[in-house]
């Protein structure tokens, strides 16, 4: 199964990745295009189901924070080397025979500049450096430029940040764009995909959970509750129930509060312990070892590393009776779907491991029948809001499953 990976990014830099796309084995790479950096925040919160996200630059990345903080996926961005400093300087070298000391050059990390030069033997020759800082309006940026080469101090400025590029082309200030190499470029896509890889590893990990209550809990009730994370129950004695799920589907619980649904279902005072582990065997004993620390309609986890963490749940409100996202509110008004369904689906394409889906998978996440999803999934699909991708097939008679994916923002 191919990789996602949502790319942010300048239109130019966008463009010559498109170049390089056909290079990339088993990945698909979906397009953001940004005028500035800043904007990056507002996409990041409006991406579409994907496995990581890749910045074209730390800046985009560094103003998007707070908002790549709140995804279930990793990020990663194109780390500025001394090889695109090095191939930049060639490039303005023969082309066009400037001297170093006449560039102006604005970069996050400027101690790059002065490793190459060092290499070279250039050290008591230096460009006019600008450290680029976040704080900074970008028009302080490309006046920095402006200045230099209105003063007659410089013949060329070297910008990382397309949008000073773009400007100080308006200024008819002389300008080139930092020069990603092909490989940096490669290796940035790869590095990206190796993080999917883990993080996916990770979310596969074995987790174990116990949930104790001093009566009988119905079959029904447990069958409900293992289909909130994908997981196998086991009855043990002493009204003791087993859970075999994954680290990645029991997160998602923990984290969105679905546990607090659990002992609406319950209705009977529970204790709930959860262990992660490399082995059934250690994320077993994880879970035994959290269960003595639960008090009544709580739980506890003993991750990997021997933490113990909670109580859980926070208390806070998940699955949305209302929604002011004006996206959301489109999508509610033009599928008639609830904001509590939608906030349910939202939930569970952060949970899904994989962007694809089946429909049998949403129905049990979302307990409910199979009709009732395949109509929720039909009204996404007229609508646009999601699409059939592919089809599996079965190990019994019958059609092919269709396998989708949803194309609205779920994060």
């Amino acid at each position: 199964m191919d990789i996602r990976i949502a790319v942010l990014g300048s239109a130019n830099f966008i463009d010559r990745l498109k170049e390089l796309e056909h290079e990339l084995v088993s990945t698909r790479l979906d397009y953001y295009i940004y005028q500035s950096p800043v904007d990056a925040t507002q996409i990041v919160k409006n991406i579409k189901p994907c496995d990581v996200v890749f910045f074209s630059g730390s800046l985009p990345y560094i103003f998007a924070k707070e908002a790549i903080d709140k995804l279930p996926i990793p990020a990663h961005y194109l780390k500025q080397d001394e090889t695109v400093i090095t191939t930049t300087l060639l490039s303005v070298y023969f082309s066009q025979h400037i001297p170093v000391e006449q560039l102006s050059i604005d970069l996050i990390e400027p101690l790059l500049i002065q490793n190459v030069l060092e290499d070279i033997g250039l050290s008591e020759q230096y460009p006019h450096t600008l450290k680029i800082d976040p704080t900074f309006e970008l028009e302080e940026v490309a006046d920095f430029h402006a200045r230099l080469h209105q003063s007659g101090k410089t013949s060329l400025a070297i910008t990382s940040i397309h949008s000073v590029f773009h400007a100080l082309q308006e200024k008819k200030v002389p300008v080139i764009r930092m020069l990603d190499s092909k490989s940096n470029i490669l290796k940035g896509l790869e590095d990206a995909k190796s993080m999917a890889l883990l993080a996916k590893s990770r979310a596969a990990k074995i987790a174990i959970g116990y949930i104790q209550s001093n009566q009988v809990i119905s079959e029904e009730i447990l069958k409900k509750i293992a289909g909130t994370i994908q997981a196998n129950y086991i009855p043990t004695p002493d009204h003791l129930y087993t859970f075999i799920s994954t680290q990645g589907n029991v997160q998602i619980a923990l984290e969105s509060n679905i546990i607090e649904h659990w002992f609406e279902l319950v209705s009977l005072p529970v204790k709930i312990a959860f262990g992660y582990g490399k082995t059934v065997v250690e994320a077993t004993q994880n879970a035994k070892d959290a269960l003595p620390y639960v008090a009544e309609n709580s739980a506890y986890l003993i991750n990997d590393h021997k933490e113990l963490l909670g109580p859980y749940p926070n208390r806070q409100q998940q699955v949305q009776l209302k929604t002011n996202d004006p996206k959301l509110v489109q999508i509610a008004k033009n599928t008639k779907l609830s904001p509590a369904n939608l906030s349910k689906i939202m939930q569970f394409s952060r949970s899904h491991s994989s962007v694809e889906f089946t429909a049998h998978d949403l129905e049990v996440y979302l307990q409910v029948s199979r009709r009732t999803t395949e109509r929720l999934l039909k009204k996404l699909v007229d609508h646009g809001y999601a699409r059939v991708v592919g089809e599996e097939m079965t190990y019994q008679q019958g059609r092919p499953r269709a396998i989708y994916e949803f194309n609205f923002p779920t994060y």
